[in-house]
């Protein structure tokens, strides 16, 4: 896991569905589902769109 925004963790995956790519679930700190994300080519994409959601989901 690694941490994304403040108190918002998260994994990236890879999945072999539709032709391969990176998702992202990220948590909140007690271990509760705060977002899954879409699917990206490059691990570092994924990683970058995880980070926006978690300072979006922070400034909500």
């Amino acid at each position: 896991m690694e941490e994304y925004g403040p108190s918002i963790i998260g994994e990236v995956h890879f999945s072999r569905q539709d032709g391969g790519g990176y998702h992202v679930e990220l948590y909140d700190g007690e271990g509760n589902p705060a977002g899954r994300m879409g699917l990206w080519r490059t691990e570092a994409r994924a990683r970058e769109a995880a980070r926006r959601l978690a300072a979006k989901r922070g400034r909500a």
